[in-house]
C-alpha cells in the first residue's frame, strides 16, 4: 500500500523545539504552569520547570535509566521520538548507545511483547538477542512510542514480560525511553528514574511558526495571528501543534472558497473532516462541494457512518487503536485508507502481522464519535448522554454533540443542566460550543443565579466560556464566586467578552492573591461591567 501523505500538508522547515518539563518537590502555579493546562484528562497537574532537550537528554546516565515522556494527543511526543533517533543517527545525542530501537507501540496493539524476539523481528534483526542479552542491554536505547496505545489488557498485568521489561527488569542495563498520554502511564510513574511532559508549543512558538510557514508573505502570517487574537478558544486549540497546521490549512481554506472561517472546535473539526473528504474526491477526478457532512454521496455516506460508528465505539472503550476484529468486515482497509480519515499503520515485510488503524487524531475520532451520536434517533442521543456524561474521556465527545446539534433539544438541555451540580464549567463549555446563548440563561437559573468555580485550574478557554456565558445569560447571573488562582490575561478576556453591563451581578467573591498589578487593572475593568455591585470579597 502507497505511503499516505500528510494531510493537512506539513510545512517543510526545520523542527521547531518544544518546550519539555519536569517535575519538582514544590507545587506552585506559575504562568509557566498555566500556559501548559489545556483543561482536560490530559493536564500533568504538578509542579514544572522548563528544561532544554539536550539538557534532559543528557540527564540520562548509569543511574537515570528510564525516561518517561508524558504529553497530550498531537502536542508533539511522536516526533520528538523521531528526532531523538535522528540525532542518535547523526552521533549528536546518547554517545554510549550502540543499537537504539524505535518501536510505535500501535503496531503490537493485536498481538502482545512477550520476549525480546518481538522486538528485534520487528528490525529484522534477530540475530543480536544473544548480544543484547549477555550484556544485559548494556549500549542499548529502547524507545517505545504511545504507551497509551498498547492494549492495556498487555499492561496491567504487572508479571507481564513487557510491563517487567518497562520497569528495567529484563535488561536492566538498557536505556528506556516512553512515551504516553499522562492518564495511561500513572502506575509507571513510580518506577521511572525521569519524568518530563511534551507540552506543545507556547505562545512565542505559535508565532514563530506561524511566522515560518509564510516566509515570503508576512500579511498572511499577520492574518492568521489577527484571527487567533480574536478567537481565543481557537488559539488555545494551537498549543497543540497538530492544531496549528490544522488551522492555517482551514484559514487559507476559507479565504480560498470565501466562506466564513470557524468560531467553534467543532467548526474547525467538522470544516476539517469535509476538507479531508474533497480531497479524497478530487483524488479520483470528482469536483464535490460538501456544504454539510450529511449531503455526503452514496456510497461514501454509508462508509463514513460505518466509520463514525467505530469512533464511538473505540472512544467509549477508551481507545485509539482498531484492529480488524473492530471492523468486523463492515468496509475494506483500502476503502477507509483511500478516504483519508483513518491511517492504516503496516510495517512492510513482516508477514502475519495485520494492519493497525487509527484515526488521524484522538480529538477527530472524538468529533467523529460525537458525529454518530447526533445521527441516531432521539431517544437513543439522550441515553448516550445519561450513559456518558460523568466520563472523562467521553467529555469532548459530549461538547462536540453540543456544537453539533446546537442543544436544540430540551431532554438533551435537562440532562446537561442537572450534571452542573457536579460542576457549573463543564455545562458552560457545552453551552459555549452550541453558541445557543438562550441556554445561558436557563443554566444561571437552575443554579439560582450563582456562578461558582471552585479550585479549578482556569485555562484561556475557560476565560472566554466564562465571558462569554455571562454576556448571554440576559442578566440571569446574581453572585460570582471565583474560588480558584486567576490571571490578568484570563480576566481580560472576560472583559472582552462583556460588550454591556450586567446589572443583575450584585456579588464577586475572589479567593487569589492580588498583589499584581496587572491583575488589580483587570480586577478593575471587570468591576466596571458590574454597575449595581454591593459585595467584593
Amino acid at each position: 500500500m502507497p505511503a499516505q501523505e500528510d494531510f493537512p500538508p506539513v510545512p517543510t522547515f526545520a523542527f521547531t523545539n518544544l518546550a519539555l518539563i519536569k517535575d519538582t518537590t514544590e507545587m506552585k502555579k506559575s504562568a509557566f504552569f498555566l500556559n501548559t493546562i489545556q483543561g482536560s484528562v490530559d493536564d500533568v497537574i504538578e509542579t514544572k520547570v522548563t528544561v532544554e532537550y539536550e539538557e534532559l537528554l543528557e540527564a540520562i546516565n548509569s543511574k537515570s535509566k528510564i525516561l518517561l515522556l508524558e504529553g497530550r494527543p498531537g502536542c508533539g511526543k511522536t516526533t520528538l521520538t523521531r528526532k531523538i533517533s535522528r540525532d542518535w543517527g547523526e552521533g549528536a545525542i546518547l554517545r554510549f548507545i550502540k543499537y537504539l530501537f524505535l518501536i510505535p507501540l500501535r503496531q503490537f496493539y493485536a498481538t502482545p511483547i512477550t520476549g525480546l524476539s518481538n522486538i528485534l523481528d520487528y528490525f529484522d534483526m534477530s540475530d543480536l538477542e544473544t548480544e543484547i542479552k549477555g550484556n544485559v542491554g548494556e549500549g542499548v536505547c529502547f524507545i517505545f512510542d504511545g504507551l497509551d496505545e498498547y492494549s492495556q489488557k498487555y499492561t496491567k498485568d504487572g508479571g507481564s514480560w513487557f510491563e517487567q521489561l518497562l520497569r528495567g527488569h529484563i535488561v536492566p542495563s538498557s536505556t528506556i525511553i516512553i512515551t504516553s498520554r499522562p492518564n495511561a502511564s500513572v502506575e509507571l510513574r513510580k518506577c521511572v528514574h525521569l519524568r518530563g511532559e511534551v507540552i506543545g508549543f507556547l505562545k512565542k512558538q505559535i508565532d514563530e511558526y506561524i511566522d515560518k510557514s509564510f516566509p515570503n508573505d508576512p500579511s498572511k502570517a499577520s492574518e492568521v495571528k489577527a484571527y487567533l487574537l480574536s478567537h481565543v478558544n481557537i488559539q488555545h486549540m494551537c498549543y497543540v501543534p497538530l492544531h496549528l497546521v490544522m488551522i492555517m490549512f482551514i484559514h487559507d481554506s476559507c479565504q480560498d472558497q470565501k466562506v466564513p472561517l470557524p468560531t467553534t472546535e467543532t467548526d474547525v473539526y467538522n470544516f476539517f473532516t469535509r476538507m479531508s473528504l474533497v480531497r479524497y474526491y478530487r483524488k479520483i477526478g470528482k469536483d464535490v462541494f460538501l456544504s454539510d457532512l450529511r449531503s455526503l454521496p452514496s456510497p461514501e455516506s454509508a462508509l463514513f457512518l460505518s466509520i463514525s460508528k467505530l469512533a464511538y465505539n473505540t472512544t467509549s472503550a477508551s481507545r485509539t487503536s482498531i484492529s480488524l476484529q473492530d471492523i468486523n468486515g463492515e468496509f475494506s482497509i483500502s476503502d477507509v485508507a483511500n478516504l483519508g480519515i483513518i491511517v492504516v499503520d503496516k510495517k512492510e515485510g513482516l508477514s502475519g502481522r495485520e494492519p493497525i488503524l487509527s484515526f488521524v487524531h484522538l480529538t477527530n475520532q472524538e468529533f467523529l464519535a460525537a458525529y454518530h451520536v447526533s445521527t441516531l434517533s432521539s431517544d437513543k442521543q439522550l441515553k448516550a448522554i445519561r450513559e456518558h456524561i460523568g466520563q472523562p474521556h467521553m467529555g469532548v465527545v459530549l461538547k462536540f454533540f453540543c456544537g453539533l446539534t446546537g442543544l436544540q433539544n430540551p431532554d438533551h438541555w435537562t440532562s446537561i443542566m442537572d450534571y452542573a451540580t457536579n460542576g457549573i464549567l463543564k455545562s458552560m463549555h457545552c453551552v459555549f460550543e452550541s453558541q445557543n446563548g438562550q441556554r445561558c440563561g436557563e443554566l444561571f437559573s437552575k443554579v439560582i443565579g450563582n456562578l461558582y468555580i471552585r479550585n479549578e485550574t482556569l485555562t484561556l478557554l475557560d476565560y472566554c466560556v466564562v465571558g462569554y456565558c455571562l454576556e448571554s445569560a440576559h442578566d440571569a447571573v446574581k453572585s460570582i464566586k471565583l474560588m480558584c488562582q486567576l490571571t490578568a490575561e484570563g480576566l481580560e478576556i472576560i472583559v472582552q467578552k462583556l460588550t454591556r453591563s450586567i446589572e443583575s451581578v450584585t456579588e464577586l467573591q475572589i479567593l487569589d492573591d492580588l498583589c499584581d498589578k496587572d491583575k488589580l487593572l483587570a480586577l478593575k475593568e471587570l468591576l466596571h461591567r458590574f454597575p449595581n455591585m454591593k459585595s467584593l470579597k
